[in-house]
């Protein structure tokens, strides 16, 4: 490579895989819940997919869900690459609304259920939590640190549905109001975002086409 030439960065973000709480449609946020059959399954998957890939790091959310898919992922690769624990990149904490049911918060938070995925800017959490905004202060912070420790290297993060979409939002230019636009994040969905110095190129944004048959769960 000559002194003129800048290495790519491949970004690869992939959200954790099927929880027992994510069956129950139960909301997670900072609590935490393990991996179901299918969940280990949907890892494995996105450790074989990614096994062509020579990662040089794996940062995942220090939540366990994210590390017990970490882990399955980094168990494909030929030289095992280190898995590094960031809080930061953990879900959003949703105060009172953890642990209930999304048909619970439907009934009781209406409104703020509203404001959340249309108005993400102005969403406030019921008890001890954070805004989304707080969120993105956070990811884009461990985004930017990474990004410039890691420079040229083949990364993953492995997080969360609301860390995915303000990063790829982040990338993508797109406006905080239109945050939970589609596509929807499933779990251990991937997305592969190319850096070079002409800046950021989207590659695939929660691709699932090599989960078939757990891609819907």
């Amino acid at each position: 490579m000559s002194e003129l030439e800048t290495p790519i960065t491949n970004l690869f973000i992939a959200r954790h895989g099927q929880t027992h709480w994510n069956n129950e449609n139960r909301i997670q946020g900072m609590l935490d819940s393990p991996l179901t059959s299918v969940g280990e399954q949907q890892a494995s998957r996105l450790g074989q997919h990614l096994s062509g890939v020579n990662l040089d790091v794996i940062y995942s959310s220090s939540s366990s869900r994210a590390l017990s898919t970490a882990r399955i992922v980094n168990s494909y690769q030929g030289t095992s690459c280190e898995v590094r624990k960031e809080d930061d990149l953990r879900e959003i904490g949703l105060g009172e609304w953890e642990g209930m049911k999304r048909t619970e918060v439907s009934k009781l938070y209406p409104s703020l259920q509203h404001t959340y995925f249309y108005d993400p800017e102005n969403f406030e959490p019921v008890g001890p939590g954070e805004t989304l905004l707080e969120v993105k202060e956070r990811a884009v912070s461990v985004l930017t640190r990474i990004l410039s420790e890691e420079k040229g290297k083949n990364i993953l993060l492995v997080t969360h549905t609301a860390v995915i979409k303000i990063l790829m939002a982040y990338f993508d230019g797109r406006p905080f109001s239109r945050l939970w636009n589609p596509p929807r994040v499933r779990p251990a969905s991937l997305c592969h975002v190319s850096i070079s110095v002409n800046g950021p190129e989207i590659l695939k944004y929660a691709d699932t086409t090599f989960l078939r048959p757990y891609r819907n769960q």
